[in-house]
Parts: C-alpha cells; sequence; structure tokens
C-alpha cells in the first residue's frame, strides 16, 4: 500500500477513532499527542505533494498567436481544452494538441452562449483580435462572452487586451496613439464591459508582441513602466499564472517585459 493510501485508510474515522484508542492504551496521553502530530503532519504533506487536479478550459482564439501558446501550456500540464472555432478556421497547429472543438463565431451571442454552456468550464480565456467593420470581435465578441458567462453561471473570465486603456495610454508613444486610435478605443470599451460585470476576471495589456522564443524577461504590472516587445509565448505563461493564483482575480495587467532577439533586429542596420 502507498504512503497516500495508507494515509486516506488511517484517516477513515472509524479507523482513525480505533488506532487513537490503541496507541492512547498502550502509549498513554503524551504519545497519543505524538501520534496525532504526525498523522497531522503526513496529511499536509501529502497534500502539498498531491497532483493538481486537472482543469476544464474553454479558449476563445485558440488557433494561433498568444491563444495557441495558452492552449499548449494548459494541454502540456494534463489540463481540458476547447477551442471556439469557426467553420472556417484553420486547425492545423491545433489539432496536434488532441484539443476539443466547438464550432461557432464569437460575434454570435447564441452560438458563444452555446459554446460556454456546453462544459462547466473552471474559466474562459479570450485572446480576441481586432477586426474592421461594424462588429468588431474585440468588442462585440468580448460583449458575447461576459453575456454568456453571467447567464450560465461560469465565473473566471482572463481576457488578453492591449496596452492603451485607461492610464496605461501614458505608456503608448506619440506616435502611435493616432494610429492605433480606434483599437484602444474598443479595447477599452470592451474592457469596461468586463469590469462592470458580475464575473471574476482579469485583464492582461501586453504592448508589441513577437513569435520568438521565450526569454522569460516578463512580468505583470499594475502600474505604468516601460517596457519592450515580448514573446507570446512568455505571455501565455503569465495568462495561465492568473488563472492559477487567486490573487490576480480582479486586476488589470501592463505586461512589461523584453524579448532581446526583437531589441536587437530593431537596432540592427538595414
Amino acid at each position: 500500500m502507498s504512503y497516500k493510501e495508507t494515509f486516506m485508510a488511517a484517516t477513515d474515522n472509524q479507523t482513525l477513532c480505533t488506532r487513537v484508542k490503541e496507541h492512547s492504551r498502550q502509549y498513554g496521553m503524551e504519545q497519543m499527542k505524538r501520534f496525532l502530530t504526525t498523522l497531522a503532519l503526513l496529511g499536509v504533506i501529502l497534500m502539498e505533494i498531491a497532483p493538481v487536479q486537472a482543469g476544464d478550459f474553454l479558449i476563445v482564439g485558440a488557433t494561433r498567436n498568444t491563444g495557441l501558446e495558452i492552449a499548449k501550456i494548459l494541454v502540456a500540464r494534463g489540463d481540458s481544452v476547447t477551442a471556439l472555432v469557426r467553420p472556417t478556421s484553420n486547425l492545423e497547429n491545433l489539432e496536434p494538441l488532441g484539443v476539443e472543438y466547438f464550432v461557432g463565431d464569437a460575434i454570435e451571442a447564441d452560438e458563444v452562449l452555446k459554446a460556454v454552456q456546453s462544459k462547466k468550464f473552471d474559466a474562459v480565456f479570450s485572446t480576441l483580435g481586432g477586426g474592421r467593420g461594424e462588429r468588431p470581435p474585440d468588442l462585440v465578441g468580448t460583449i458575447n462572452i461576459v453575456d454568456a458567462m453571467e447567464k450560465a453561471g461560469s465565473r473566471r473570465l482572463i481576457v488578453v487586451t492591449v496596452i492603451g486603456p485607461g492610464k496605461s495610454i501614458a505608456m503608448v508613444p506619440a506616435e502611435q496613439r493616432k494610429l492605433l486610435g480606434r483599437v484602444i478605443a474598443l479595447k477599452e470599451e470592451a474592457e469596461n464591459y468586463i469590469m462592470a460585470s458580475s464575473l471574476s476576471y482579469t485583464i492582461v495589456r501586453p504592448g508589441q508582441l513577437t513569435s520568438n522564443p521565450r526569454s522569460g524577461i516578463i512580468k505583470l504590472s499594475e502600474g505604468m513602466e516601460p517596457t519592450g516587445p515580448v514573446t507570446r509565448a512568455d505571455l501565455a505563461d503569465l495568462v495561465v499564472w492568473t488563472y492559477d493564483n487567486a490573487e490576480a482575480a480582479n486586476k488589470v495587467y501592463q505586461v512589461i517585459g523584453d524579448d532581446p532577439l526583437a531589441t536587437q533586429r530593431m537596432g540592427a542596420p538595414g
């Protein structure tokens, strides 16, 4: 019998009472206290080394870029992943991961609701990008996700947006503000909708993203700090961290870091 099995057997109420009485008769009260202390310590140790229970997650935007990196991390650690994908989505990068698919479009409210209700998800991750037209996915899709989660009784939402909304506009270089004005405005509207909801949310705001290998030079900050380009793989690590750590609930983070490969290329002569 393994240590864990022995402990579980020993902590059965009837068995435990019997053993306590036996130790009390044989060794007296002082020894019984030691026995109970040892038993409690063993329980703590086993809880520490016990594997974390696998989660069940829905990712909106999992077919590429940051969403794909998040899916890779979750699958690698044994979690179950469902990807909301459009009928025309390219699934080439997702197929090797063995994730489940729910076919639907984030800008269609009824399809998002069906996806959210399809399982009892521990959390929903959204990495929706922008788009042209009257129904930009990063705004309309986010609204649909929030509404669907509230209707379905889901609680945990983690969304990747962009540096620029709110006070983080101070981190955007002046020459880029005009260029990214509409994108930032849509992201800010989406963020405000999330924060006004009843959900437990985390909003993660990166700046420039690259597809280079992890650099490890990255952190989350609630303040405004200088930052450079960061890799999507590094970003995905932090996004998953926000689910694993309760302290990240109902927080808005700026992503601070650097991708040395990108920085070197930007500084290289043409």
